[in-house]
């Protein structure tokens, strides 16, 4: 009878027996069918075993030894290895037995360095030896399918020589395994040698390894087919700006690296749209030009300019700290100008940064994935678009979206789409994968229907099922397809699926953060990026497709979802409090996603702050709303109580007016149910009086002052024996209220006392909250009462200092109203050459800040003005902006401008509209309660009572003085 031997340790099997009895390996019966594969193969030996034998007691040897062989065994499996041989202190595996190639002397490698890494720590201090090598080994077929070495052969020997070879503690490859990994990875290398090894003929390169850094990658690296006549067309010179579309998996991104690749040496600036990030302003602008300065948050404002300074862009200190705090430099400090004018200056310096960038470097510009892109860094490229200076060559990638079609239709730029692929171009893409049958090509072609990602993610299941996949249904979508693939992953399945909650790019350091439990968390991390399921972004790995992704995350119980995002969250705050402070709004996607609804308000409120701030009002409105619908919910219909309710409220009504403007329905109902909420939402103090100072400042600027009288005293109510804070909201509102109601005593009283309690360290930062300072606000008011009292030049000096005071601390933005209300004052008092010179400074600025609702008051008043100059010509446009005033419910001095339009009217011989003007006023003043202005309303009157006199009488109508 014939003896069979283990394949995997050379001891004869008993007969019949399934398994080797000495190492446990799969018996191999079927020798006839020997296979030539090529391999990499490991040998890793404990350095030093017969001295630590002789040193240490036999028990302690032997759990050392255990130690070793469990070491080995779990990292040759985390790297889909297979441990082949145990002997004593040492252990000889094999890679690639699943496919060839490079990924798998890519793990050889990985593996040796994390072993090597960890013997110290495990091994009570001992290290070992690596010694790696590739090439052809006979291979033989088990009864189950499963391929095992032939041991015998020259590269199993080479191995075990080239251990011989390494330092303590160190790893050596042979030159035939570093030829597989151009690629893939850059090796540090230490030592590079040919030796002669102990019974081998010919000297092997030697190459002493301590670590490797994966390449960036920028597509999956698979062989670009049929796409000659696109990118004919990308690189001719028909047109410098183009739109590449297609669905998902169609190749853009492919196309664009092989786009890269043929423009070499010329450079190519790569901005790709992430998902993670969606909603942060100008991520994928500021990731370019971050990379292209080489900056990191550490880097100083000095770096910058540097930087800035060789693209030959000089800034004033005010625009480079605002660069420095756009590209997240940690020494940058908060620019005192109003969100709107940070929102256009950031996107100004940022276009003109990224086209400077590409003029002096000759480079194209590639935008991938423009479908995740935020409205301002479309902007940015919609303004390189449209600037007839930048010749560069710009290349769009984008699925079919309304946004893309939007930029197409308006600027004209070339569409280039992308088509299926052919039967037999999908014929040639699937040459890569030799084993597949004819039956299986046909039908991976057949269900892809031309899509290459979802060709090649057929093949790829196909290989992984081996002799199995013409057994079983081909998954009928690029979704479930992907799902198959990980489900075929083994015991990185789950570890796939944690991190597809982090998103499409995964930082290392955020993964830990999720999988604390999983002590080679790192290992794993590269054999998923050496398999190709993740890439080597320069922002952290990403996923090879978003698709990958988002099936590996669809692929998770939603009950498990849930806690993932909540336990990342969790971890995210305890650990990277500096990130949750920077970027809020991971946080707050995260909690929204794990439904924590007990966090969700407090996170959708800092997210919703932090997009106030920076004039991004969608996104702003996106959380803040979640945090309301999502309070209402948990209350099921009854009246929500937590303390958070008010502020949101408050905020995405603040949101909703600069978005929508005062009229629109949304904005109404916002302060309506907000109004409500007052009456019986939980909250503290402060939290109320901010809510009411909103509220007021909404009756107010609508017109209605008698109304806006019930707020001050909730908020005289609220500020009883609370804060002088409490006690400064209220008195500036009071000052307002009595002011517009033309109390001109009792609105300085008032003011007198809230600038007692005015202290700038302590409230001059509460124009952040509530969009005004209350001590310029006061200032401003008291202009309007001194000069009342004939007291002109104690009226401008308040108006300076009030803008002084806001220059100081910062709160620019209320500068154009400061102007524009001194403006009136200083009418009021008969100055009107001061007045149209302070109109028109308030103007200027509100349009520098593109700040629309100041700059339409001002030009109400400023053509008020000329019409009370004389400028009769000048009525119809007063007539229009009060028109656009009301419309957007900003109908504060309504009754004033309508008296004014009848002394036009009655200037013109008009006197019926005049007196319909004069009563619709009338009616105003007593409906609203507004009587600032009832002087000159009175006055007024007077004259056209009188000019209908005159006119009785039988003499023309006077001119309007």
């Amino acid at each position: 009878m014939q003896v069979i031997n283990c394949l995997a340790c050379s001891e004869p099997l008993a007969q019949g027996a399934k398994f080797c009895g000495n190492c446990g390996a799969e018996a191999v019966l079927d020798a006839q069918n020997p296979e030539l594969r090529v391999l990499t193969i490991q040998f890793v030996d404990l350095v030093g075993s017969t001295a630590y034998a002789n040193s240490t007691e036999l028990e302690a040897y032997d759990d050392t030894i255990a130690a070793f062989h469990e070491l080995v065994s779990n990292v040759v499996l985390t790297y889909r290895g297979t441990v082949l041989q145990r002997y004593g202190d040492g252990v000889l595996s094999c890679f690639g037995l699943g496919h060839d190639g490079e990924d798998s002397a890519l793990s050889a490698i990985a593996a040796g360095l994390s072993i090597a890494k960890n013997a110290p720590e495990t091994l009570n201090g001992q290290n070992v030896r690596v010694g790696i090598d590739s090439g052809q080994v006979m291979c033989r077929v088990g009864q189950t399918g499963t391929l095992f070495p032939q041991l015998a052969g020259l590269h199993v020997n080479r191995a075990a020589r080239l251990q011989e070879q390494a330092p303590t503690g160190g790893v050596v490859i042979s030159g035939e395994t570093q030829s597989f990994l151009s690629r893939l990875a850059e090796l540090d290398i230490t030592s590079h040698k040919p030796l002669a090894l102990k019974g081998i003929d010919v000297p092997v390169d030697v190459i002493g390894v301590s670590g490797f850094t994966f390449l960036e990658q920028s597509d999956t690296g698979r062989k670009l087919l049929e796409r000659e006549s696109e990118l004919s067309t990308l690189l001719g010179e028909t047109a410098t700006t183009f739109a590449l579309i297609g669905p998902a998996g169609i190749g853009k991104s492919a196309v664009l690296s092989e786009l890269i690749r043929r423009a070499d040496p010329s450079p190519v600036i790569c901005l790709d749209a992430r998902a993670n990030l969606s909603q942060t302003a100008l991520f994928p602008v500021i990731e370019a030009v971050r990379s292209e300065f080489s900056l990191t948050d550490a880097s100083p404002s000095t770096a910058l300019q540097a930087g800035l300074s060789d693209i030959g862009v000089a800034l004033n200190d005010q625009d480079l700290n605002l660069m420095a705090t756009v590209l997240g430099l940690r020494d940058a400090t908060p620019v005192p100008l109003p969100p709107e004018q940070q929102k256009s200056r950031r996107i100004e310096l940022t276009t003109e940064a990224l086209r400077k960038i590409a003029v002096r470097k000759m480079a194209a510009l590639a935008f991938d994935d423009f479908h995740w892109a935020d409205e301002e860094s479309a902007t940015v490229l919609r303004n390189l678009i449209d600037d007839p200076g930048f010749t560069n060559r710009l290349i769009i990638t984008s699925r079919r979206t309304d946004q893309i079609n939007t930029l197409i239709d308006e600027t004209g730029i070339q569409t280039v789409v992308l088509q299926p692929l052919s039967d037999e171009a999908a014929k040639d893409a699937l040459a890569a994968y030799p084993a597949l049958t004819e039956d299986m090509r046909h039908s991976i072609i057949s269900g892809a229907e031309g899509n290459p990602l979802f060709l090649l993610a057929l093949a790829e299941r196909a290989r992984q099922l081996g002799n199995q996949a013409g057994d079983l249904p081909l998954p009928q979508s690029i979704e479930a397809t992907f799902q198959a693939i990980i489900n075929g992953l083994g015991p990185l399945k789950d570890v796939v699926q944690c991190l597809s909650v982090l998103g499409r790019v995964v930082d290392p350091a955020h993964a830990r953060l999720l999988l604390p439990d999983r002590s080679n968390i790192e290992d794993e991390l590269r054999v998923l990026t050496i398999n190709g399921i993740l890439h080597k972004r320069r922002d952290g790995l990403t996923f090879d497709h978003i698709l990958l992704r988002d099936a590996a995350y669809e692929m998770l119980p939603g009950k498990r979802r849930r806690a993932l995002h909540l336990q990342f969250a969790d971890q995210l705050r305890l650990h990277d409090p500096d990130l949750v402070a920077k970027l809020p709004e991971i946080l707050a996607d995260h909690v929204l996603a794990a439904k924590a609804h007990d966090q969700i308000p407090s996170a959708c409120i800092a997210a919703g702050v932090r997009m106030l701030m920076a004039a991004n009002f969608d996104p702003a409105i996106k959380y803040l709303d979640s945090a309301q619908v999502d309070m209402e919910k948990q209350a099921k219909g009854n009246t929500v109580t937590r303390e958070e309710y008010l502020p949101v409220l408050s905020l995405l009504a603040s949101a909703l007016v600069q978005r929508l403007g005062f009229s629109h329905p949304t904005v109404l109902d916002s302060y309506k149910k907000l109004e409500s909420a007052v009456s019986y939402a939980e909250g503290t103090d402060r939290q109320r009086m901010i809510t009411l100072y909103g509220l007021f400042a909404h009756r107010i600027i609508s017109g209605e002052v008698r109304a806006s009288r019930e707020l001050v005293d909730q908020m005289e109510k609220l500020a009883a024996n609370g804060s002088d804070e409490l006690a400064v909201l209220w008195l500036v509102n009071k000052t307002a209220q009595e002011l517009y109601s033309g109390d001109f005593e009792a609105a300085e009283n008032s003011s007198n006392a809230l600038k007692r309690l005015y202290r700038t360290e302590d409230h001059g930062i509460l124009f952040v909250e509530i969009g005004a300072d209350p001590l310029a606000s006061v200032l401003s008011a008291d202009a309007h009462i001194l000069i009342r009292k004939g007291d002109k030049d104690g009226a401008v000096g308040a108006i300076e200092a009030a803008k002084s005071h806001l220059n100081a601390i910062g709160a620019t933005t209320q500068l154009p109203w400061i102007h524009i209300f001194g403006a009136q004052a200083f009418f009021e008092g008969g100055h009107l050459p001061l007045a149209l010179t302070e109109i028109q400074t308030g103007i200027d600025i509100a349009d520098e800040q593109n700040a629309g609702f100041w700059s339409l008051i001002g030009r109400l008043w400023q053509s008020l003005l000329r019409v009370y100059d004389g400028d009769l010509d000048t009525a119809p446009t007063f007539e229009g902006y009060i028109s656009h005033a009301s419309a957007i419910g900003a109908q504060l001095n309504l009754p004033f401008y309508n008296a004014v339009l009848a002394k036009v009217k009655a200037a013109r011989g008009d006197m019926d509209d005049a007196r319909d003007l004069i009563r619709q006023a009338v009616e105003m003043i007593e409906a609203r309660g507004e009587r600032e202005w009832a002087s000159r309303f009175e006055a007024i009157r007077a004259d056209i009572e009188k000019d209908e006199t005159v006119g009785a009488s039988g003499s023309d109508n006077p001119e309007l003085t």
